[in-house]
């Protein structure tokens, strides 16, 4: 039996290995062709699968590179099988020096983190799971992960939705500012009305003689009532989906504008206001309103800014839009505070009134300009990216 075998084996070699020398003496024997013409027609399907396998398997490898997701492939032991190009935005070398390699070696900061968690669960447990965690490389963006265990170890797909995520803050942003312009737009009137017959019969009682010695009441009085006109003005700022009376303006003239008044605020407080201007091209804006988030950020910023220190007003051309850059010394803004910036009302100031960075950013989306911010330990920038003609 075991010669039977040897003997099968050294002919499925000569077959397989295509032996022409002995393949021609077994074609000599003719009880033996019927047998070598279905295993040359064997072997030559197992060839054409192989190749098909091969084709197969490039295909799939071009797909996953192909896909703007990230993609890897672990096995039991943790070490990377396959990943894709994607994966390249993370490491600093090639992403074929990840194959063999354990991704806790590689990627230690993520150990006992949520994404270690979660893959561990996932192979554990043998189930799908999905979660939201920083990315490898930049744990401040945010990333979606899904995990899918299989017999050999597991895969998993990751999108950066950081870009996602602001767009929907932004949109909530929006839709909370329309809301309330709605409300201010319908309401404002009612109030004015009656603001406007009491400060009407203050100043009246105010020139008669014998309320001479009440003077001083009276023009408190109506000082606070200038003054809640003002913030119902800005109210109705809020209301405002489109801007008016556009024209084409240089923002560094603008600047220059409001100047004077950003160094005679910044003196009283002891502190300096400061610019550096490139030379820009014109672009369409409502001049009054640029000045008004130009006077709103400044102000701001010196609030913050130390005693002795400065804000700097920048401006420059960065690609098709011109960007004004508002820099402060300040402490810069605590986490739990970014997210509900731009909120109407809310405040960290004593005698805000929590309007004037809404109304910037209702500005900024008017003019169809990009408003975002900066900020850590030596202060806080707002960058506002105007278009241009070009964008």
């Amino acid at each position: 039996m075991k010669q039977i075998e040897s003997y099968l084996g050294r002919f499925c070699n000569i077959i397989i290995n295509n032996d022409s020398k002995h393949k021609d003496i077994l074609i000599k024997l003719p009880e033996l062709k019927p047998v070598l013409n279905k295993i040359t027609c064997f072997t030559d399907d197992l060839k054409q699968m192989n190749i098909a396998l091969e084709s197969s398997k490039l295909n799939i490898i071009k797909i996953m590179e192909g896909i703007s997701d990230g993609f890897y492939a672990l096995d039991r032991n943790w070490q990377f099988t396959f990943v894709n190009k994607q994966i390249q935005k993370s490491i600093s070398g090639n992403n074929s020096e990840l194959i063999g390699k354990s991704i806790w070696e590689v990627f230690p900061e993520i150990i006992d983190s949520l994404t270690y968690v979660k893959m561990q669960e996932a192979m554990s447990q043998n189930e799908s799971v999905h979660w939201e965690a920083g990315g490898f490389a930049s744990p401040d963006q945010n990333h979606e992960y899904h995990a899918y265990p299989y017999k050999e170890g597991l895969t998993v797909f990751f999108r950066d939705v950081t870009e996602l995520k602001r767009q929907q803050q932004e949109l909530g942003r929006l839709e909370r500012l329309n809301l309330i312009g709605q409300l201010a737009a319908g309401i404002s009137h009612e109030i004015r009305n009656p603001l406007t017959t009491v400060k009407g019969f203050l100043q009246l009682i105010g020139s008669k003689s014998n309320y001479t010695q009440d003077k001083e009441y009276m023009d408190l009085m109506i000082s606070e009532i200038d003054r809640a006109n003002s913030i119902i003005t800005d109210f109705l700022s809020l209301a405002k989906s489109n801007a008016e009376n556009i024209l084409p303006r240089n923002i560094n003239d603008v600047i220059n504008k409001v100047y004077p008044m950003l160094q005679a605020d910044a003196y009283n407080s002891n502190k300096e206001v400061a610019t550096d201007l490139e030379l820009l091209p014109d672009i369409m804006i409502n001049e009054n309103e640029i000045k008004q988030l130009i006077l709103n950020l400044v102000r701001n910023g010196l609030d913050v800014t130390t005693e002795h220190g400065s804000v700097i007003i920048c401006t420059y051309l960065k690609g098709d839009r011109v960007v004004l850059a508002i820099r402060d010394q300040g402490n810069g803004i605590p986490t739990e505070i970014q997210e509900k910036m731009g909120t109407p009302f809310f405040t960290t100031k004593e005698t805000g009134t929590g309007l004037g960075l809404a109304i910037s950013m209702g500005i900024a989306e008017r003019h169809n300009a990009v408003f975002k911010f900066e900020t850590g330990n030596n202060g806080t920038t707002f960058f506002i990216l105007f278009p241009t003609s070009q964008s």
